[in-house]
């Protein structure tokens, strides 16, 4: 299944910039590709910090009321991202390479990059906020929030466990396919020594034909004689 990552929808930016197209599917809608997982393997699994962080984080989209500076090609407001810069991308096209150029915005997963702010992690915009119903669920599961220094902190907690959960299925998707590629050596192994039992077979069949003919000219030879 395609990799989802319902935490991305709760950046801040996405409820900032007023887009006039979302999503209309969802991560799981989107049709496998073994490849783009085997990205996401190599990216969060095989990469330690220093090798992500060189890769660089792409530009964070500041909320409207955020008192950060803006930093320039490290961040960026809301307000100043112009919806038609955004690029248009067809469902068929997802999942996007994690290297391809329309990937400029930087997202909760270390070393990947979004497509448009809040975006899918498998590239393109995320869901219509009106009918996104991950803030709702978040807020049921996180009752007595009292303070914005409260919610960013169950914020960050949310994404951190979520992060750890997709570590936790690329692990062991690794281990499957380290398993079947393992599998598939041993198959080819036994394949080959197959092939060259049979081929060893047929050069003492073919052998024996010529030694039979051999001494079946012999006899005739002789008896001719």
């Amino acid at each position: 299944m395609p990799i989802s990552t319902p935490n991305e929808v709760q950046t801040p930016s996405q409820g900032d910039l007023q887009h006039s197209s979302y999503a209309a599917y969802v991560p799981h809608d989107l049709k496998y590709s073994a490849a783009f997982e085997d990205s996401m393997m190599a990216m969060l699994l095989d990469n330690d910090d220093d090798s992500i962080a060189n890769l660089g984080a792409g530009l964070r989209v500041l909320p409207i009321d955020s008192d950060e500076q803006v930093i320039k090609d490290v961040s960026v407001r809301a307000q100043d991202v112009a919806i038609q810069s955004l690029p248009i991308i067809p469902e068929d096209e997802l999942p996007l390479a994690l290297n391809d150029s329309r990937r400029i915005f930087a997202s909760s997963v270390p070393g990947i990059k979004l497509t448009h702010p809040g975006g899918y992690i498998e590239g393109g915009p995320g869901l219509d906020p009106e009918i996104d119903t991950f803030p709702d669920d978040f807020l049921s599961k996180n009752p007595g929030l009292g303070s914005a220094a409260e919610l960013e902190s169950a914020i960050a907690k949310e994404v951190e466990n979520n992060i750890d959960l997709l570590k936790q299925r690329l692990r062991a998707r690794q281990k499957a396919k380290e398993r079947n590629e393992q599998i598939e050596r041993e198959l080819k192994t036994l394949m080959d020594n197959h092939d060259m039992e049979l081929k060893m077979q047929r050069r003492m069949a073919e052998e024996n034909q010529k030694k039979r003919e051999a001494k079946e000219k012999k006899r005739q030879t002789r008896t001719a004689g």
